[in-house]
């Protein structure tokens, strides 16, 4: 599934699908540098739950047109906060939450015609 914006503000934008997929695998690859969080932050008063992508280290690869705020002290750097897009490769990708990505399960899900671009983003 391929979808070129993600969230109401478009925190996550891809040119084509060709970057998604690279993006796709950019996160599987479970080498520390990102982790899937689901906060649930009604339970402190907040307005309600968010998916955010956050960032471990200072040099993320540039993929995509993503909205990236400060992290929240500890060892996240920076965050995506990105509820639809969490949501869509949670259900549609086999994403985990946390930092450990199952790579063959999610790499089941990417079409045949865009798993040089997967590759792409786990060599990144």
């Amino acid at each position: 599934m391929y979808k070129s914006s993600f969230g109401s503000k478009g925190q996550i934008q891809f040119a084509n699908e060709h970057e998604y997929y690279t993006f796709l695998g950019y996160l599987a690859k479970s080498d520390g540098s990102t982790s899937i969080v689901w906060e649930h932050n009604e339970n402190q008063g907040a307005w309600g739950s968010e998916g955010r992508i956050q960032v471990h280290i200072s040099n993320m690869p540039n993929i995509g047109q993503l909205a990236i705020t400060a992290g929240n002290g500890g060892d996240v750097i920076s965050r995506i906060n990105c509820n639809e897009f969490v949501e869509n490769i949670c259900t549609n990708h086999g994403f985990n939450y946390g930092k450990n990505q199952d790579i063959i399960k999610i790499r089941q899900t990417i079409p045949l015609q865009y798993q040089a671009d997967f590759d792409k983003g786990l060599n990144l």
